[in-house]
């Protein structure tokens, strides 16, 4: 790889190309994505690939992904320190390693494919007994989810029975760390979010200083309490209400 500096670990970068191929390797499974790795699409790879390798094609599929939905699959924008150049210098072995997961799981449905997401990511989910207790919120309104939890408070919301809700029309959600941002993402993706839309996602450091700066208000404010009890968050609801903890 070039000498260049850069904060991002390589295991992170690891862990963002195994995440995100197999976010694609589903899309193409869909008929949302052109065909790269299954059935015509090997033929198509394997006849005109000269010397590319399959890290290429992985590079290839990531970058034409993120160039309709930057979050979750173009790092660059939202992953500060994330390197220009890593995009095309993966090894061989590596892709053919996350080619082969994202094919083993390509078939899971919805929920476990997301929840195998979070738990690879290392973000904890709260469990369904805890998150049946949330109100479903009105569709016209816009609430804010808390860091920590990488989209799945609204993720939930907008699964429920009846629900109206679109994650990108009645939520924003901060995230406290990359692998937060990069779940949230991929739910969005999921989620079938329309293409070049800027997702109402945000990282944030643990004091909120950005969304508290952005002065705006929501309908709802929900989160873990173990991880804001101690700040004083009723200045983001609009009737100054304290946040729905989890």
């Amino acid at each position: 790889m070039p000498p260049v500096s850069t904060s991002v670990q390589e295991s992170e970068i690891h862990q963002f190309f195994h995440a995100v191929v197999c976010a694609v390797v589903r899309a193409e499974a869909q008929h949302r994505m052109p065909a790269r790795f299954m059935g015509i699409g090997t033929e198509i790879w394997s006849t005109f690939r000269n010397e590319l390798t399959l890290a290429d094609l992985v590079a290839i599929a990531v970058q034409d992904a993120g160039v309709n939905m930057p979050i979750p699959f173009d790092p660059r924008y939202w992953w500060q320190g994330w390197p220009d150049w890593v995009l095309f210098q993966q090894s061989e072995d590596d892709a053919e390693h996350w080619i082969r997961d994202a094919l083993e799981s390509v078939d899971e449905p919805r929920d476990a494919y997301l929840r195998d997401q979070a738990g690879f990511l290392g973000v904890d989910l709260p469990t369904d007994s805890v998150l049946s207790a949330l109100p479903t919120p009105e569709a016209h309104e816009r609430w804010l989810e808390l860091p920590g939890t990488g989209g799945w408070l609204a993720y939930t919301l907008c699964q429920r029975l009846d629900s109206t809700l679109y994650l990108w029309g009645n939520f924003t959600v901060v995230c406290g760390t990359p692998q937060e941002m990069l779940l949230a993402g991929l739910v969005a993706w999921e989620l079938n979010a329309p293409p070049r839309m800027r997702l109402p996602m945000r990282l944030d450091s643990s004091g909120l200083l950005e969304t508290l700066k952005a002065g705006e208000t929501y309908d709802g404010v929900m989160g873990r309490r173990d991880l804001h009890a101690h700040r004083d968050l009723r200045v983001l609801h609009r009737d100054g209400k304290e946040p729905l903890w989890i």
